[in-house]
């Protein structure tokens, strides 16, 4: 066992991971409190609706941005719409 400063435990994360997931005890001092990694398995992670609908929204607008970016999709501002009508 071994205690890490925040410091060294930001600057070898994935060596910290791998050690935690080994069964090692990885403890890390943040002022004066002791905080531990701790491997809990493999699980799969299951969403919530809500939470997918928030994904599946957020992948529409990152299509969106990205069409607007390639010249497929023209962006208008409500003054644009007032404008039009």
């Amino acid at each position: 066992m071994e205690i890490l400063s925040v410091k060294d435990f930001r600057n070898n994360l994935a060596a910290s991971f791998d050690r935690a997931a080994a069964g090692e005890q990885v403890l890390i001092r943040r002022k004066n409190s002791l905080y531990a990694l701790v491997c809990l398995g493999q699980e799969d992670v299951t969403l919530s609706p809500k939470k997918e609908r928030e994904i599946d929204e957020l992948i529409a607008n990152l299509r969106e941005e990205k069409m607007i970016e390639e010249g497929e999709l023209l962006r208008r501002t409500t003054q644009d719409t007032l404008n039009k009508v």
